[in-house]
């Protein structure tokens, strides 16, 4: 579709085991056909996840009092963005009053994997970027 629309590039923190502790969500207003739009996103998704806004794991999806989430499961949950609902819904209600454009039911999404390290850095995992 060339319709300029919301899409959003999501990402989650993990460690090396696998356990995801932390998600980051942006959104932006895109204008093109869907590849032209996936490109862009996966463009950005290299650099933006250094200032996008970080959000906790939902309480639902937590295995335990840490906050985390094991990237195994992400198989199993009802939608691909099932685990940034939260984060997708504080985006929406970012959005100006005078937008005429909300973000999508099932917007197009880029979802990129970082890797923590136990000082605190991140960085990508390309090789495991999903779009949508």
């Amino acid at each position: 579709m060339n319709q300029p629309e919301i899409c959003l590039n999501l990402w989650y923190v993990r460690d090396e085991e696998g356990f995801i502790y932390s998600l980051r969500a942006r959104a932006y207003f895109l204008e093109g056909s869907d590849d032209d739009k996936l490109r862009e996103l996966q463009r950005l998704s290299l650099v933006d996840y250094l200032i996008a806004k970080a959000f906790p794991i939902p309480q639902r999806y937590q295995l335990d009092k840490m906050g985390v989430f094991v990237v195994r499961g992400l198989q199993i949950l009802p939608t691909k963005t099932a685990l940034f609902e939260d984060a997708i819904q504080f985006l929406q209600s970012e959005i100006p009053f005078q937008t005429p454009f909300d973000i999508p039911d099932k917007p197009l999404v880029c979802i990129t994997p970082l890797i923590g390290d136990d000082d605190g850095n991140i960085s990508l995992k390309i090789d495991e970027i999903n779009y949508f």
